[in-house]
């Protein structure tokens, strides 16, 4: 019987001061490690979101050049909220986005339509998923602007202040940069500056 209590006593038994402590100071060890790491994965991976975002919004306008036949631009936007408002204005920094017939310029907030201005047909924030990022387009000499207009044959409107790259990056360093090119003949590339030799995300 004596047995017995002193068996469901020690199973009962609770941590000490020591086991406490070591415990603890192994989880802070472990947060120290991974949440620097944590970190910069999370910029990673709202650079990856912008840059895809900025090169699936660039494609919608493309195709919906071809099946409308006829021109639609991708606009670069200043406005940062969630659901764009008609306070934007074009930005060649962004760092949300718009594809419509006609300039979004105070009309962001417009719902899609084919036939109102400014025959909005897609929109996208950088509060989804994308705080921090920094865009910069430019066009053939390097000058900053905020669009590009595809034809009827899904081609980019050759002259004129076009996009041709933009540069995605994060406010913060560490991050990895993207890229999002624009070829002559409409095709739309996401890749990788400081990628190099024979890796297939070179830029």
């Amino acid at each position: 019987m004596d047995a017995l209590r002193t068996s469901k006593a020690s199973s009962q038994r609770g941590l000490t001061l020591i086991e406490l402590v070591v415990v603890l100071t192994l989880i802070g060890l472990s947060m120290a490690v991974l949440v620097p790491e944590a970190g910069a994965w999370i910029r990673n991976l709202s650079v990856r979101n912008a840059g895809e975002s900025v090169r699936a919004g660039i494609e919608k306008a493309r195709l919906e050049a071809l099946r409308r036949n006829a021109p639609m631009s991708f606009w670069l936007v200043s406005d940062t909220s969630k659901a764009l408002s008609d306070g934007c204005s074009l930005s060649g920094t962004g760092p949300s986005w718009v594809v419509s017939g006609s300039s979004p310029a105070g009309k962001c907030g417009a719902a899609v339509s084919e036939t109102v201005d400014p025959q909005l047909v897609d929109k996208w924030s950088a509060a989804d998923g994308s705080s921090g990022v920094e865009l910069k387009a430019v066009d053939e000499a390097g000058a900053a602007v905020s669009s590009v207009t595809f034809n009827s044959l899904g081609q980019a409107v050759a002259g004129g202040s076009q996009i041709v790259r933009i540069d995605v990056s994060h406010s913060t360093s560490g991050a990895r940069a993207l890229r999002v090119v624009i070829q002559a003949g409409g095709s739309v590339r996401l890749c990788d500056p400081a990628a190099s030799g024979d890796d297939p995300r070179r830029c």
